[in-house]
């Protein structure tokens, strides 16, 4: 079949669908589904710098059980960009400095987040629950560079360069703006009313490329190229005056499955330790509310919460 008239042809239209990101987002939304993921396609979001709505490709929560009551839950978020490459991505690694220290970068909001020591002082819940023990981001080489490629236009010289995609680039700054715009809404969207119970939701922005991922090693004189389905990548961003790191993870499609499990079982350890620990959670909630409830600005009521 051909075109006519300016019409698009059925193959055409198939081969535009199997060019773009349309078709991967699908069948991770009906992966995550099946995984009994509540999602969200084409979730909405303003945008930091513009405040016009945005959309990230992914929204999906699960839930797990993180104490005696009732509706005591953790919740993981992941944040979801969906990328057909048509030429390998490829992320410049490196072994990080203070890798054990990225466990403070693990993103999260909601009651409660902090916790009293022996002392009386509080503590963060990363450093509480200790996720520098097991949480992926303090393992293995990390990413601040990242690039993929493309042919020259010069005809007689048909060399590939390397360079940064503006779509890539955007994608990574979508999901850091995403991982903010849901932890403050999830922190200032608080009200209070009957009891208050172990609720927390903790973010993974995820890259997802349908092509090649490359991991790129620099040497002294040359750099070892891999292919890879997992690498960390990490970006600073200026949020609310300050700056904020965040980890995003970047996935191959054939590798999202076991991403899932690897959240899965950090999430599932997470929730053990509260479940464990529940006196001592339901003791810092219970400050925390009585510190909170009296108070009616939003960003009050966040730093109330907050470390």
């Amino acid at each position: 079949m051909t075109a006519v008239s300016g019409r698009v042809s059925r193959a055409e239209a198939r081969d535009a669908l199997l060019r773009s990101g349309y078709l991967l987002e699908s069948r991770l939304e009906t992966l995550l589904q099946k995984a009994a993921y509540y999602v969200e396609a084409n979730h909405s979001y303003p945008d930091p710098d513009t405040g016009k709505t945005r959309e990230l490709d992914l929204f999906a929560m699960g839930a797990v059980k993180a104490g005696p009551r009732e509706r005591d839950f953790i919740f993981p978020v992941l944040l979801i960009e969906c990328v057909n490459n048509p030429q390998p991505l490829a992320l410049i690694t490196k072994e990080p400095q203070v890798g054990f220290l990225h466990h403070q970068d693990v993103k999260h909001a909601g009651l409660p987040v902090k916790f009293q020591s022996e002392a009386r002082t509080w503590q963060p819940l990363p450093d509480y629950l200790s996720l520098d023990k097991f949480h992926h981001y303090c393992k293995g080489r990390v990413a601040t560079q990242f690039c993929s490629f493309r042919q020259k236009k010069d005809q007689r010289n048909r060399e590939w360069m390397a360079l940064h995609e503006d779509a890539q680039f955007d994608c990574f700054r979508k999901l850091c703006a995403a991982t903010d715009y849901f932890q403050d809404h999830h922190f200032k969207s608080w009200r209070f009313g009957g009891p208050e119970f172990v609720n927390i939701e903790f973010y993974y922005p995820v890259l997802v490329v349908a092509g090649e991922l490359f991991e790129a090693r620099p040497g002294r004189s040359s750099v070892r190229l891999a292919r890879k389905s997992h690498l960390q990548f990490r970006r600073s961003e200026i949020v609310r005056g300050g700056a904020e790191n965040y980890q995003i993870d970047v996935v191959t499609e054939s590798f999202f499955p076991r991403y899932l499990r690897l959240v899965e079982g950090e999430v599932e350890a997470i929730a053990r330790r509260f479940r464990r620990r529940h006196k001592a959670v339901r003791a810092a909630l219970d400050r925390i509310v009585r510190a909170a409830r009296r108070l009616r600005s939003p960003d009050k009521i966040r730093g109330a919460f907050e470390y």
